[in-house]
């Protein structure tokens, strides 16, 4: 889970982040500096975040065309401090651009399938010398996202179709970071365009692949949990809808890999597991499981997700 911060725009709420069994606990602080609030109930609060994130993942669609007119600045407020106070990694984060000044998106023939309309911008930014950045950054990004949705807002991952030169002029990058996608963010139109309609029929959108492709070893003897987080992670979004995470269970811990050790040049498979990675989270949580990611370099298999308890 990057960072997620808001450029050009007064952020009222700063927070601090500690990582705590794998879930993030935020310390809202007061303009003194004094902490609010008890653990307990901050650990709560982070938990119906995620409980909120979990039942957006059905309710999100991938929105290309956007009325133009801008979020109102309470809604904005809330999601760029949702996104500040995720921080689960060091090496990917989320930018919100309130006030982007220039139009970032490119078609994938000319203006065909091009974002418009959309008055505000999700960049996801990593470290590139970092090894795992491209999952974490998938992880994080998707994070914003179902922020974005749980508030009513359109979204679409961007990982091929927009200009990485003119996204690093909106934001303030480190040493060594770049944009590896961007979302919309925006009210979409009531009916999807022609153009949506079709992009979403070359892609294939509504198909998923059956469990028993993206769990070859199969679901014999799964705990409800681990069920719950693989359909969850079905239905998360990936380029071109290609879906490229496999799972399977070791003792007690669910692995992701991807389907295969090649990569793709710049939209990562790694970067689409990243996103499946928060959605087996939280169809976890969904049956009251919490757990950690441990991440992985043994070939295509990514990270492990480590139960940290299981309901009696």
């Amino acid at each position: 889970m990057p960072s997620c911060s808001r450029d050009r725009t007064k952020v009222v709420a700063r927070r601090r982040t500690t990582l705590v069994s794998g879930y993030i606990m935020e310390y809202g602080r007061s303009s003194s500096g004094v902490a609010n609030g008890s653990s307990q109930g901050v650990l709560q609060m982070q938990t119906e975040r995620m409980t909120a994130w979990f039942e957006a993942t059905a309710s999100r669609h991938s929105r290309r065309v956007y009325t133009a007119a801008p979020v109102d600045s309470e809604t904005l407020d809330t999601l760029a401090s949702a996104c500040e106070g995720f921080h689960p990694y060091p090496d990917a984060r989320v930018t919100l651009v309130t006030e982007p000044g220039t139009d970032i998106f490119t078609g994938v023939i000319g203006s065909y399938g091009k974002v418009t309309g959309a008055p505000h911008v999700l960049c996801v930014i990593v470290d590139e010398d970092a090894p795992f950045a491209q999952q974490h950054a998938g992880y994080v990004g998707e994070a914003a996202v179902l922020e974005a949705t749980s508030l009513g807002l359109g979204t679409c991952w961007i990982g091929g179709f927009f200009d990485p030169e003119k996204a690093a002029r909106l934001v303030r990058l480190g040493e060594n970071e770049r944009v590896v996608a961007v979302s919309p963010v925006g009210i979409a139109v009531d009916d999807y365009s022609g153009s949506e309609r079709a992009m979403r029929t070359m892609s294939s959108a509504h198909k998923r692949k059956s469990l028993e492709r993206i769990v070859p070893e199969g679901t014999a003897g799964w705990p409800d949990w681990a069920l719950a987080a693989v359909e969850c992670a079905r239905i998360a979004p990936s380029a071109v809808n290609r879906q490229p995470w496999r799972f399977r269970m070791r003792n007690r811990d669910l692995l992701i890999s991807r389907d295969s050790p090649i990569e793709m040049p710049r939209v990562t498979k790694a970067l689409d597991c990243g996103i499946a990675m928060l959605h087996i989270q939280l169809g976890a949580l969904s049956k009251g499981v919490m757990g950690r990611w441990e991440d992985l370099a043994e070939g295509p298999t990514m990270a492990r997700f480590v139960p940290l308890g299981e309901p009696e």
